[in-house]
C-alpha cells in the first residue's frame, strides 16, 4: 500500500461488527485473503488468517470492471477506480507481478454481486489485489484503520 502505509506503520484498526456496512469507495480495509488468493498462493505462503490491507474501488453492483492491460489501470464503468495515482511507487526489478496479472481473476468483471467488492493496493506495480485474485466477498473484510500511530513522526488520525 505504499506510499499511503510503509513498512513498519502500525494502525489502530476499528473491528466491530458490520464494519463493510460502514465501508464505502475509497475506504482503505483489512481483510483475511479470499479463497482465490489461496490457491494462487498456495498455503505455506499465506494463511488463512493473514490480513491484507487495500482500498475498496468498487461496490456491490458495480459494472463493467476492466483493467487496461498495458497500464494496468482499471476502470469501472468507464471510470479510472478511485484513489491515489498507483503510479507513484518504483516498480519491482523482476516485474512478478506481470506473470500474476497475464491469468488474473479481475481482468473484466461484468457486475460485481451483492456480497463482493473489487480492492486495489495504492501502488499498482507490485500490489496483489483484485485484479490477480478477482472479486473480495464482503464477509473477508475484519476491519477499516482508524488511525496509523507509529512511528510518531507519520501519526495521522485522518482516513487513509
Amino acid at each position: 500500500m505504499e506510499p499511503t502505509l510503509l513498512r513498519g506503520d502500525v494502525l489502530l484498526v476499528e473491528k466491530l461488527p458490520q464494519t463493510f456496512q460502514r465501508s464505502k469507495r475509497g475506504d482503505v480495509v483489512l481483510f483475511r485473503p479470499p479463497q482465490s488468493l489461496l490457491d494462487i498462493t498456495g498455503p505455506s505462503a499465506v494463511s488463512s488468517n493473514s490480513l491484507f490491507v487495500k482500498r475498496i474501488v468498487a461496490l456491490p453492483g458495480d459494472k463493467d470492471i476492466v483493467m487496461d492491460g498495458e497500464s494496468q489501470d482499471v476502470w469501472i464503468g468507464g471510470k479510472k477506480a478511485i484513489g491515489p495515482d498507483r503510479g507513484l511507487c518504483e516498480d519491482e526489478p523482476l516485474r512478478l507481478i506481470d506473470r500474476l496479472l497475464k491469468d488474473g481473476k479481475g481482468k473484466s468483471i461484468s457486475e460485481l454481486g451483492d456480497d463482493d467488492v473489487y480492492v486495489l493496493g495504492d501502488c499498482k506495480a507490485v500490489s496483489v489485489d483484485s485484479r490477480v485474485f478477482g472479486v473480495l466477498p464482503k464477509q473477508n473484510v475484519v476491519g477499516k484503520p482508524l488511525a496509523r500511530i507509529w512511528p510518531p513522526l507519520r501519526f495521522s488520525a485522518d482516513p487513509l
